[in-house]
């Protein structure tokens, strides 16, 4: 049961002075959540068509056509954003350097385009890219970047196409994704595996591979037709990965630890065998095949490249030996790798060399249509291409290697986002045009509130006050472990955290103020008598000038963010989806909204405008009538989120910033 009486509610001081009334719980029948379709809308026309192959998206006929028209140049790519290096008179344009934006109007700000690993990427032209991440694909349609979410669970391994109305994404699961165009559907092979290769070439032709598992010890193979999908025979006894496309009639695929396979249109059939790699009984694990010469290579998770010239498969001394993911060429003489560690090798006909890639992320994949038309995708959203005047990166992060907790402000342009750096704090600073990275107190920082531009509070083992120009640090009660703070003026500021401590702030220093019964995570004040904390075990807690009143909601999941518009109207998030309105009278419980999503924090600009969010780029809206699921753009863990005048922010894990354009 959830319907439960809590008790009296008590006297919120003279300013919300009223009769006292019953508290009640009651459950909520929340609407489901509801998925926007999706849209496209293409940018440039498309200026190349090709027949695709492979899982780095390659081209098996040998076409490798002009990528795009000559000329155009590029801005510098640095802090500010704009496009990175000048292209040069026969470089062709560049892609800008902005923030993906997904279907809902939420934009990636920090870093750009994308803070998600990007574990895939194919591409189809100039106007036509995908790269994949998590069940999110970001598109650039040669205007802009255009975020889409997939449905795939799991992680997006392949990404293979054959236009712009016929590209695969493909994972560890038991479906296939495919963009017709317009929207990403799905396609049910029936069987779950992890894969190990997709190589689409034509309309009807294409391969796809799944790594060993318990019911499949050597794998399955699949193979595409006019009929669609189904299984079909590999090579009798071996394990099939990493096919390449040459040809609707011509395909390749490692096979086993050594061994390479070719199908020819009757079957596969053994082609040979690699060298040994470098670490005893490990696989190769990437392929490519020249299309139009007698040329591969193939590489392993340790960094040994083989090399075939025709007559058979050789060893290449690398000169990095880290992890490599892929490889794609566009001639014999011109082949590149990728790998861990900003790993960017270059193959020219002779010698393998280190080619400088800007970075020091992991790459993952690589893709392209030309020796001017390359892409390479890595990890927290790593972009780089290739045209005539040499590689770009595509990325900007204020803030490498930050994470975020908090993010707060005082107007609309007027923001902070606060987090660590490693051992010491990081922010950044909104002012209604711009993200710049700011001063931060010199601590790793949990918890923030702003009050004006001249009065920020940030909270780690000690609560930083900013003052318009500087930092000063005042000491908290001794033992206290901080989660949260909020005000109602600057001499009424209150602290909640570990084991149900607080601290109030009165305009000199910080006072113990009692515990709780139970660890406290959140707190928000209307007026200096009246506030609401939230912590474990459903626990809410009512301050009406002199005390704190606590009360318990059902299912009693715990409570982790609070926010309200007036003493009638406040919500509260917490675990297992538990989303809590107060009402003045009741509070209504809602377990379908967000049906076990772990949520962390609720904000709002009205109360028909309320935002939540949690692990896994959970994000949500109320309209003044029910919560829906809005597209995110990530999977990362969002921690906070505020907004106001319309306006709305969501900020996470690995230095994520979104905001609502």
């Amino acid at each position: 049961m959830i319907a439960t009486s809590i008790g009296q509610r008590p006297h919120l001081g003279s300013a919300l002075g009223r009769l006292a009334m019953k508290w009640l719980v009651v459950a909520l029948a929340a609407a489901p959540l509801v998925h926007c379709s999706d849209t496209e809308e293409d940018g440039a026309p498309d200026a190349s068509t090709r027949e695709d192959g492979g899982a780095d998206g390659g081209n098996p006929d040998g076409a490798t056509p002009d990528s795009g028209p000559d000329g155009g140049g590029a801005s510098d790519g640095g802090a500010d954003g704009g496009n990175p290096g000048d292209g040069g008179s026969d470089a062709g344009p560049l892609p800008t350097v902005t923030g993906a934006c997904g279907q809902d109007g939420w934009c990636w700000d920090n870093p750009i385009p994308s803070g998600d690993s990007l574990q895939a990427v194919w591409n189809g032209g100039p106007s036509d890219v995908w790269v994949a991440s998590g069940n999110h694909a970001l598109r650039w349609n040669g205007q802009t970047w255009g975020l889409r979410e997939t449905g795939l669970t799991g992680n997006p391994l392949r990404l293979s196409g054959n236009g712009r109305e016929d590209v695969w994404l493909a994972g560890d699961s038991a479906e296939l994704a495919r963009w017709d165009g317009q929207t990403w559907g799905h396609v049910s092979l029936g069987q779950a595996g992890q894969v190990s290769g997709l190589s689409v070439s034509s309309g009807t032709e294409g391969w796809l591979t799944q790594a060993p598992s318990t019911e499949a010890p050597n794998g399955r193979v699949w193979r595409r037709t006019a009929t669609g999908w189904a299984p079909a025979d590999g090579l009798a006894g071996q394990t099939l990965s990493a096919v390449w496309s040459r040809a609707p009639w011509d395909v390749w695929a490692l096979a086993g630890e050594q061994g390479l396979a070719r199908w020819r249109g009757q079957g596969w059939s053994a082609a040979g065998l690699l060298p040994g790699a470098a670490a005893s009984g490990e696989a190769y694990t990437a392929l490519w095949v020249a299309p139009d010469a007698d040329t591969g290579f193939a590489v392993t998770a340790s960094g040994a490249i083989a090399r075939w010239a025709g007559s058979g498969w050789v060893s290449l001394q690398s000169p990095r030996a880290v992890p490599l993911h892929g490889l794609w060429g566009s001639g014999a003489n011109d082949v590149w790798f990728v790998g861990d560690l900003g790993t960017l090798l270059h193959w020219n006909g002779q010698a393998v060399s280190v080619v400088d890639a800007g970075t020091q992320e992991d790459l993952l994949a690589i893709s392209g249509t030309g020796a001017d038309h390359v892409w390479v995708s890595g990890a927290r959203g790593t972009l780089l291409v290739r045209n005539a005047s040499g590689w770009h990166k595509l990325t900007r992060d204020l803030a490498p290697a930050a994470s975020w907790s908090v993010v707060t402000g005082s107007a609309a342009d007027q923001v902070w986002v606060f987090g660590r750096m490693g051992t010491t704090g990081a922010a950044l600073r909104w002012d209604g045009q711009t993200w710049r990275a700011a001063e931060a107190p010199p601590e790793p920082i949990v918890a923030a509130w702003a009050a004006s531009p001249e009065e920020v509070w940030a909270v780690g083992t000690q609560a930083h006050r900013w003052n318009g120009k500087k930092w000063e640090a005042f000491a908290l009660p001794e033992g206290l472990v901080a989660r949260a703070i909020h005000g109602a003026s600057l001499t009424e500021v209150w602290l909640v955290g570990a084991e149900g401590r607080r601290a109030v702030w009165r305009g000199r220093n910080w006072l113990d103020a009692g515990r709780s019964d139970v660890e406290l995570h959140d707190v928000w004040m209307l007026t200096p008598g009246y506030a609401w904390a939230v912590g474990a075990k459903g626990t809410f807690e009512n301050y009406n000038g002199a005390d704190w009143v606590p009360i318990t909601v059902e299912p009693a999941h715990t409570l982790r963010g609070v926010w309200g518009t007036s003493d009638e109207n406040a919500w509260a998030v917490g675990d297992q989806g538990l989303i809590v309105h107060y009402e003045g009278i009741v509070f209504r419980v809602d377990t379908t909204s967000a049906r076990g999503a772990a949520l962390r924090d609720v904000w709002g600009s009205a109360a028909d405008d309320v935002w939540a969010v949690g692990d896994g780029g959970v994000l949500l809206h109320f309209d003044g009538t029910r919560w829906q699921r809005q597209e995110s753009g990530t999977v990362q863990g969002l921690a906070g989120a505020w907004s106001a005048g319309g306006a709305a922010w969501a900020i996470g894990e690995q230095g994520a910033v979104l905001r609502r354009r």
